[in-house]
């Protein structure tokens, strides 16, 4: 079997390894240095688990080889997988102009008895009405007759994106009739482990997919949020609340946070949003989660004052711990916020050189041993380096903005903690 994946990023590479396992794959992208890495074995994606040996041990065995040449992945393969991105412009609106790209580039190579695949996660009907209706018109062949057509999404997280779509989740299928569902269930019934799902129609997959990090989890950080202005006003620690509210297995609060990055969360509820306007809850938590960094910088203002000529270090470009990803990353606020407070701004980060960190931020770089220089210290990502950390005792403050550092580590040192929702120290 003859497999093409268009889009070779975080999850894309991960599914190109997994394929490989059954069949040839056509790994395609428009990123020609991307393309040149993989061909020669070199993951782009160094840090996920099992990525490098797989990709290298599958290009030596020739069962993957990578190609700018969309036409040629289209052309020579037998199930067409779109794992390309698709993005919010500026007014908060999906940009489909990449899926666009690649379903027309399908389209016009399309066979009868061809599978596509779309792992995109999708504003719901579009896989049926925006691709398949593009594939149907460049082919000249019917969706669910000539060809099949469905929706599958991926449920993963880096770094160990191949071991949750192979073992932890199951995998969702959704076709736009029956037979397209069953077609694509024989080739997952063979790379997952856990269980294979088919649910009545693509819609329906696109809404389990939208319904998880594009609802519940994003809903759930704003009413964490919400809980915790009511932690600082009334001098409750809002993490024993949250430890001891989740004792019961019904309830899962989340923890405060400095504000929400990634390419999934801060983009999906606008995928449900613009086609619902209605929706309260979701608009009242985008307001709540996008105000964040804003809201984590007066809280530090409220406890020491001006921020004027302060000198702050801001520990972690990355939107989350141990992971090389600053897409959406609630550093870039943080740091536009206190530019506007005329505070004198450093970024460190273990995963970034001191040239990327530095002409992605435009603020000056600095070591873990030079905090002593420091008045306050930021950490907005829960690297695991930084939990280990001494801080220096000269600092005024370290907001904690993962809510994960030893509070009490610091308070005795005569440091100011301070975190969302966490006044009482």
């Amino acid at each position: 079997m003859k497999f093409a994946i268009f889009g070779l990023g975080n999850i894309g590479l991960p599914l190109t390894c997994i394929f490989a396992s059954i069949g040839k794959v056509i790994a395609a992208d428009i990123d020609k240095k991307k393309v040149e890495m993989i061909n020669k074995g070199i993951s782009p994606l160094p840090n996920e688990e099992l990525v490098p040996e797989l990709l290298k041990k599958y290009v030596e065995e020739k069962k993957i080889e990578a190609t700018t040449d969309l036409e040629y992945a289209a052309k020579n393969s037998d199930v067409k997988i779109i794992i390309v991105p698709l993005v919010i412009d500026k007014n908060k609106k999906p940009d489909f102009s990449a899926v666009i790209s690649v379903s027309e580039v399908i389209g016009k190579n399309l066979k009868k008895e061809d599978l596509v695949i779309v792992s995109t996660t999708m504003p719901i009907g579009a896989t049926r009405n925006i691709v398949g209706k593009i594939l149907e018109k460049k082919s000249k062949l019917k969706a669910g007759e000539d060809f099949y057509l469905v929706y599958a999404p991926e449920q993963a997280m880096n770094p160990h994106v191949i071991k949750d779509l192979t073992e932890n989740y199951e995998q969702i299928i959704g076709g736009v009739n029956k037979r397209s569902a069953e077609k694509a269930m024989e080739i997952y019934e063979k790379i997952n482990r856990k269980r294979v799902i088919l649910v009545k129609n693509c819609e329906t997959a696109e809404l389990i997919k939208l319904s998880g990090v594009g609802l519940y989890r994003y809903v759930n950080i704003g009413i964490a949020a919400e809980i915790a202005k009511i932690c600082e006003k009334f001098d409750i620690d809002y993490i024993e609340v949250m430890e001891n509210t989740n004792l019961i297995k019904f309830y899962h609060l989340h923890k405060p946070t400095i504000g929400i990055g990634g390419h999934c969360a801060p983009v999906y509820p606008y995928f449900v949003f613009n086609q619902f306007k209605e929706f309260k809850l979701l608009k009242d938590s985008i307001k709540i989660n996008e105000s964040l960094p804003k809201r984590s910088v007066e809280l530090i203002k409220k406890s020491v004052g001006s921020l004027k000529n302060k000198k702050i270090a801001v520990l972690g470009l990355s939107y989350k711990g141990d992971v090389k990803e600053d897409r959406f990353s609630p550093t870039y606020e943080i740091i536009k916020i206190l530019k506007r407070e005329r505070a004198k701004i450093f970024i460190h980060d273990p995963f970034y050189t001191k040239e990327e960190l530095e002409n992605k931020t435009k603020a000056k770089y600095i070591q873990e041993n030079e905090l002593e220089k420091m008045d306050g210290v930021i950490v907005a990502t829960d690297h695991k380096e930084y939990k280990r950390l001494d801080f220096p005792k000269n600092l005024m403050f370290v907001f904690d903005g993962k809510s994960f550092l030893d509070p009490e580590k610091i308070t005795e040192k005569g440091i100011k903690y301070l975190a969302i929702g966490r006044s009482c120290f």
